[in-house]
């Protein structure tokens, strides 16, 4: 009779643990699956200037056609970070934060739910980077590529190459 128990109490825990795992990697929404909390994989990722000692990004569905980012982590230089903004993937400009005043607008575009381009702009309408965010075929990563293009104090174009798991 204890065995019977023990199965039964068994298989209960290994239910819960893979419905709360599967549940934990499920995209909020199909329609755009860069939507989500997403973890910075540092080891994984390759900085060409002042890289983050930690980013997280949570992407969500703020209603009336916005996309809502509030972007937390420590910089490269061990100062806190915790940055919001808001997009439509209508491609006009958007402040690049929403919660100081912006230096750039940024432009998004929905290429598909698993790929999202946008572009930085500066305020006399420079392009100052070109970004682009993919979400692998099993919705648990997501990369994002930046390429800086210069500008005044920036002469050297380089490239950024982020990694993002999904929580």
């Amino acid at each position: 009779m204890k065995s019977v128990h023990f199965v039964s109490a068994w298989a209960a825990v290994v239910a819960m643990i893979t419905a709360s795992v599967s549940m934990a990697g499920t995209p909020p929404n199909p329609k755009d699956l860069t939507q989500g909390s997403w973890e910075l994989q540092l080891d994984k990722s390759h900085f060409c200037r002042n890289p983050p000692q930690k980013s997280h990004r949570e992407i969500f569905d703020a209603g009336w056609g916005l996309i809502s980012v509030h972007w937390t982590g420590i910089d490269g230089k061990g100062n806190p970070m915790d940055i919001h903004y808001v997009y439509n993937y209508n491609g006009e400009k958007y402040p690049s934060g929403i919660d100081r005043p912006a230096n750039e607008s940024i432009t998004y575009k929905l290429v598909s739910p698993s790929r999202v381009e946008f572009k930085h702009w500066s305020k006399d309408d420079k392009l100052t980077q070109d970004l682009v965010r993919t979400v692998s075929a099993d919705g648990q990563t997501m990369t994002q590529t930046t390429k800086f293009i210069g500008g005044k104090d920036e002469k050297k174009e380089c490239s950024d190459y982020q990694v993002f798991q999904r929580q």
